[in-house]
């Protein structure tokens, strides 16, 4: 019965951390990164130790990618080769969302969708770019953790998905109230916040889409605790930036953010190609 306790705790870990990890505020976001880094740490050094073999030599990687940062979340994949030894030169796409710090989800009527009053647009980037990592301590033939340092640089777009809110007007005929759907716009005196019903439906969103194009970096260490040597278990903090023009507002009552920081833990999985096929 402990046994099956354990294993239930360990499958429900990461998806409740991740709910709580969107609805928190930025200092308990970095704080649940820090849980999160030591849980798979101590995951990590769980690992079998396999018995002596030859070492695999492998020509090409490839992999997928989950992360949550300082401010959003997001997904991605890498392809790259290995030429020598220690080095491995990569292409990545990622696309992510980023929250902003102020930005509150509420309601104002039970029956209304929730919205974050004042946030001018959700901000989406979609990531293109080089990368390099090079290995620092390599992984024994019986088994450990591999550490690589890393670098991407790129392009990134911006898309800003602006808000729009189902705010409550009277019909000057009848006297009855109704609902409409309109762009959120903090001078306009009839969107305050007792005239606002909820959000409008995710489709009326998609006009004037804000589109900023800029570029991207980051940098980190990762770590590969996989004990299959063609197959990838990665482990990666790090710190990532984009830069987008011109800016783009956010947060109403706020400037625009020239440049976006966050610091980051990723997970990724994939497979590696070996130079020779074992026979």
């Amino acid at each position: 019965m402990e046994a099956k306790i354990e294993v239930l705790r360990k499958k429900l870990f990461l998806p409740l951390i991740i709910i709580d990890f969107i609805k928190c505020d930025m200092f308990k976001r970095l704080l649940f990164l820090g849980l999160l880094l030591g849980y798979l740490s101590i995951y990590a050094q769980e690992i079998e130790v396999g018995e002596a073999e030859m070492e695999v030599i492998t020509i090409s990687e490839w992999n997928f990618l989950l992360c949550l940062n300082s401010s959003g979340f997001g997904v991605g994949f890498q392809q790259g080769n290995t030429p020598n030894y220690k080095d491995k030169h990569l292409w990545e796409v990622q696309f992510s969302y980023s929250f902003h710090y102020k930005s509150v989800l509420g309601r104002t009527f039970p029956d209304g969708r929730i919205f974050s009053y004042g946030k001018l647009y959700d901000i989406f980037f979609i990531r293109g770019g080089y990368g390099y990592q090079r290995i620092i301590t390599h992984k024994p033939y019986y088994g450990g953790v591999q550490i690589r340092y890393f670098f991407s640089v790129g392009a990134t777009i911006c898309l800003g998905l602006p808000t729009y809110l189902e705010i409550i007007k009277i019909d000057t005929i009848n006297g009855l109230n109704y609902t409409e759907a309109e762009r959120f716009d903090p001078d306009n005196p009839n969107h305050n916040i007792g005239n606002i019903f909820g959000a409008a439906r995710f489709f009326d969103r998609f006009h004037k889409i804000a589109v900023r194009p800029g570029f991207y970096g980051k940098t980190g260490l990762n770590f590969d605790f996989s004990n299959n040597p063609l197959k990838m278990q990665v482990l990666e903090i790090g710190f990532s930036m984009d830069i987008v023009f011109p800016f783009i507002r956010q947060m109403a009552f706020n400037r625009a953010k020239p440049a976006y920081f966050y610091a980051y833990i990723a997970y990724s999985f994939g497979k590696k190609k070996p130079r020779y096929e074992r026979t």
